[in-house]
């Protein structure tokens, strides 16, 4: 560590709106690795802290301090003599076993206790400061758990994946390497065309209008909106259930669905995937409001005058969002730089609640996959650069998003991470055997992610209120 230390530069990075945009949230993760070989210098802790601060010398950003600018905007400053040094733990639990966490599919009720160290929120610790990286690493008899959390403030999941893939490479060569990363965040601007495309009404209308309530949390220090956020019971009620879909049932469904579609429109996994979801979890709700329990006369009087004088205010929806994350690297084409910022996108699908409370099959699935897929594609350089200007702007609107889902519980977020590196991560003695988030993060929330190597079938995680969770599963 000492030498990492010395080997730290005082320098600023500032962030990208974009990198605002979901920087309240964690991104905690945990990766599951058997001792395959019952060696008994299995990721030996000596060689895993080494590996540790070689690769935290590639990506300083991780050390520094978030500091606001005071015009809406976020800093992280590296200050070789105040570093944010990562949380780094390090426990045991013999009573664990890796095969009885196998046996139960790794779910989390077979975990340790104490495993993921914080949350979904990102919030201060007993100091006051949100540390940049969080590190539990947890020995089970037969294997270890590594937990790793960095904010969204600093990385999306393509960042979290290439700084793990690095730890375990530093691991693997005793601290050598030819990677390289980019922190800068104006080569987002550098890559954006003249040329605008204008964006649908209905993303312009999470970050437009009066929202006194979000103004206000983004004008709060991140610690104060961190510890805030976190008292808003975001994972109250919530839970998750992990589904793998067999890869020859996927390709059966999107071929089904691709017969209702137009040549040259064809659907890829994803956004099938996610659209299914959408549509489960619309009859899941809609389901849960019929069971309401009965109430009184009175009672039954009062809440019809209520509704009638609520739907004069505010008139019932007919459109339910589902936002489909897109990262804009493919579009700028931020590959070639090894760009690790933040840049995932929430652009707003808003389906008609008909469709999406219709009965299940191929044709009425490629009707609402088609409107989910023309916004989740639709991220050509143009259309970054008009969101770009949005979010520049008005830095402040970054809560925008956060308030719009609050006020619309029934809306489905999905991150597709297919093209994530997950099981990249090896430390030399193989990848991990499974990889996922907290079961509690945040409610409705969609991943599809791939599944362990050799494995080519697609996980699908979905994280909702329980009472919803429950419909979905029974179906």
């Amino acid at each position: 560590m000492e030498e990492f230390v010395n080997s730290v530069e005082n320098q600023s990075f500032s962030l990208h709106p974009v990198d605002t945009q979901s920087a309240f949230l964690n991104i905690p993760n945990l990766m599951f690795f058997p001792n395959r070989t019952g060696s008994e210098d299995f990721m030996a802790s000596d060689v895993l802290k080494a590996g540790f601060y070689k690769a935290l010398s590639h990506f300083p950003i991780l050390v520094g301090h978030l500091q606001p600018d005071g015009v809406g905007g976020m800093n992280v400053v590296v200050d070789r003599n105040n570093l944010n040094m990562p949380e780094y733990l390090e426990s045991n639990s013999s009573t664990v076993s890796f095969e009885t966490m196998r046996k139960h599919n790794f779910h989390w009720s077979a975990w340790p206790e104490g495993v993921a160290t914080v949350g979904g929120i990102a919030t201060a610790n007993s100091a006051g400061v949100i540390k940049l990286l969080n590190v539990h690493v947890v020995r089970v008899n037969g294997g270890l758990i590594l937990f790793i959390n960095i904010p969204h403030y600093v990385v999306d999941g393509v960042g979290y994946f290439e700084f793990a893939a690095l730890w375990g490479e530093m691991c693997r060569t005793g601290g050598t390497t030819d990677r390289r990363y980019c922190f800068d965040r104006s080569v987002i601007a550098q890559n954006i065309p003249e040329e605008r495309t204008p964006l649908n009404e209905e993303t312009i209308a999470v970050y437009a209008g009066f929202n006194p309530v979000a103004d206000w949390l983004a004008w709060l220090a991140p610690e104060t909106r961190g510890w805030l956020l976190s008292k808003a019971q975001f994972t109250a009620g919530v839970s998750s259930s992990t589904f793998r879909v067999a890869r020859a049932k996927i390709d059966e469904l999107r071929a089904q669905v691709n017969e209702y579609v137009a040549a040259g429109e064809a659907l890829d996994d994803a956004c099938v995937l996610a659209t299914l979801v959408a549509m489960m979890a619309a009859h899941a709700h809609r389901d849960c409001a019929l069971e309401q329990p009965q109430r009184g006369i009175v009672a039954s009087a009062i809440g019809r005058v209520t509704g009638i004088v609520i739907s004069l205010v505010s008139p019932e929806p007919t459109h339910r969002p589902v936002m489909m994350l897109s990262d804009l690297r493919k579009g700028l084409r931020l590959e070639r730089y090894n760009y690790t910022g933040n840049v995932l996108l929430p652009f707003n699908t808003p389906c008609p609640i008909a469709m999406l409370e219709v009965p299940i099959n191929p044709e009425t699935l490629a009707q609402t996959a088609r409107i989910v897929t023309r916004t989740y594609t639709a991220t050509d350089p143009p259309t970054i650069g008009a969101f770009v200007d949005m979010v520049t702007r008005n830095p402040y609107c970054f809560t925008r998003p956060m308030m719009f889902m609050q006020s619309n519980p029934k809306a489905v977020v999905v991150t597709n991470e297919l093209d994530f590196d997950i099981y990249s991560v090896d430390f030399g003695y193989g990848q991990p055997e499974w990889a996922c988030a907290v079961p509690s993060f945040v409610a409705n929330f969609v991943a599809i992610m791939p599944s362990p190597p050799p494995g080519i079938d697609i996980v699908v995680n979905i994280i909702m209120k329980s009472t919803v969770l429950d419909k979905i599963v029974a179906n």
